[in-house]
C-alpha cells in the first residue's frame, strides 16, 4: 500500500520534474533521465539549466492546480522537496 508521501510524489512532484526538466537547457525528459541511470549520478542536475523565477512559477502552478487536495504543510514540503531536490540550476556557469 502506499502512503500519503509516495502518492504526494507521484501525483504532484514527478509532474513538476517533468516540466522543469522539459523547460530546462539543454531540454530533457525527467522519465528518461531515470530510465537511464542519469538522475542517479551525483549532481545530473548541474547539468540543466532553468532560472529561479521559472522553477517558482511551475511549482506554484502545479501546487495550485491540486490545492484543494493538499494541505498548508504538504504544499510547503512540496517546494522544499522539489528546491532543495534534483531540480535544475538556477545558476549559469
Amino acid at each position: 500500500m502506499i502512503n500519503r508521501d509516495e502518492q504526494l510524489f507521484n501525483e504532484v512532484c514527478m509532474p513538476i520534474y517533468r516540466e522543469l526538466f522539459k523547460k530546462a537547457t539543454p531540454s530533457a525528459d525527467f522519465d528518461g533521465l531515470i530510465k537511464s541511470g542519469e538522475a542517479f549520478k551525483d549532481r545530473f542536475y548541474n547539468n540543466y539549466y532553468l532560472p529561479d523565477d521559472t522553477t517558482i512559477e511551475i511549482i506554484e502552478k502545479h501546487i495550485k492546480d491540486n490545492s484543494k487536495k493538499l494541505k498548508k504543510y504538504e504544499k510547503n514540503k512540496i517546494r522544499t522537496t522539489i528546491l532543495l531536490g534534483c531540480s535544475p540550476t538556477g545558476k549559469k556557469e
